[in-house]
């Protein structure tokens, strides 16, 4: 792959001298010297890609399947209805609490008009207080009984809801466990539904490592031959007895056609310590598929190809033919420039 990189960075050279008439003015750039230290060698471990939102929906309440509106590897959306259960028999007594419920309601509001009428002859002196009080508790009874009543309809309504077993999330079914005419248990399992853009990693590594690793550190993996970046989002307390080992979940932001159960390799840093260059992360970008840097040598950018060896929070430590201590490599700009290109470097 480097002599592909090689050659592609010779052909640009031979562009360039072929327009020197017609090459652009020099980009602006900021430099940092090359630095030399150590850094923890990296041993590559083969995690396991999972889905971080995967939930068996289960039924919170019994009946007979009645209807199904998905299938397996249908995508859906938050809040989709994918099955119903038989609630026939419950919708009737809901219309009927309802009308009892509405019955209630009528004689209330006769009832309160009645103790309008009553207070203002009480007030004349024009029925006794014992009339009065007798259309108060009256009320009074209508409104507990009313109370009652909605608490039963409400319920009944919560039980019909939960009827409709719904998505919780935007979600890809991978597993239906319910035909139609089967009859559902409270708790039964309906459906496995995952998230595909919840895909995460998870690597077990030896508890000698632990101390090399940190939450939000970054790392270098490969999927089916791609690389790509994962910071670590948790290390798991909790080891396995048979192989002594510590699961470490990591995150990424490449998640497209991926699913669980791939592979991933991913570089874990050892406690061996390696001479090797240190830059700045900002200077080490990818060309032609490659981690590059680029030096400035007389004025002008040259690509130099490089192998990532760690990374630290703010530095990048590497090893590449051409590079030495104290030369200058581009922490911006870098992305614009292309080899041989004429560059200014910024003052700081």
């Amino acid at each position: 792959m480097k002599y592909i990189l090689l050659a592609a960075a010779l052909f640009l050279n031979i562009q360039a001298n072929e327009t020197k008439g017609a090459q652009p003015p020099p980009s602006l750039v900021k430099t940092v010297m090359v630095k030399e230290g150590y850094a923890n060698s990296l041993q590559n471990y083969v995690g396991t890609l999972y889905y971080d939102r995967n939930s068996k929906l289960a039924s919170e309440t019994s009946g007979v399947v009645s209807k199904i509106y998905v299938k397996e590897g249908q995508s859906v959306k938050e809040g989709t209805v994918l099955l119903k259960l038989e609630s026939s028999i419950l919708e009737a007594k809901v219309k009927a609490k309802q009308a009892t419920l509405d019955s209630f309601l009528a004689q209330q509001t006769k009832q309160q008009k009645d103790l309008q009428r009553a207070d203002a002859l009480l007030k004349k002196q024009s029925i006794a207080q014992s009339s009065y009080d007798n259309t108060y508790y009256t009320l009074e009874a209508l409104n507990s009984e009313i109370d009652s009543h909605k608490a039963e309809l409400l319920s009944m309504k919560i039980e019909l809801q939960k009827k409709s077993i719904q998505a919780p999330f935007d979600a890809v079914i991978v597993k239906r466990d319910v035909y139609i005419g089967e009859w559902v248990a409270v708790g039964n399992s309906v459906f496995n539904v995952v998230n595909p853009q919840s895909i995460e990693a998870r690597v077990n590594i030896p508890s000698s490592l632990l101390e090399t690793l940190s939450v939000g550190q970054k790392l270098q993996a490969k999927i089916n031959d791609k690389d790509i970046e994962v910071s670590v989002k948790s290390i798991i307390p909790l080891a396995d007895k048979s192989s002594r080992t510590f699961p470490v979940k990591l995150s990424f932001n490449s998640k497209n056609n991926l699913i669980e159960g791939m592979r991933i390799d991913i570089k874990i840093p050892t406690l061996k310590k390696e001479k090797a260059l240190l830059v700045p992360r900002d200077a080490v970008i990818k060309r032609f598929g490659n981690f590059v840097v680029f030096s400035v040598v007389d004025s002008k950018a040259i690509m130099i190809p490089v192998d990532v060896i760690n990374y630290t929070k703010n530095e990048a430590a590497i090893t590449a033919g051409g590079l030495k201590v104290n030369m200058k490599v581009i922490t911006k700009g870098n992305e614009r420039v292309f080899p041989n290109m004429p560059v200014v470097e910024k003052a700081n």
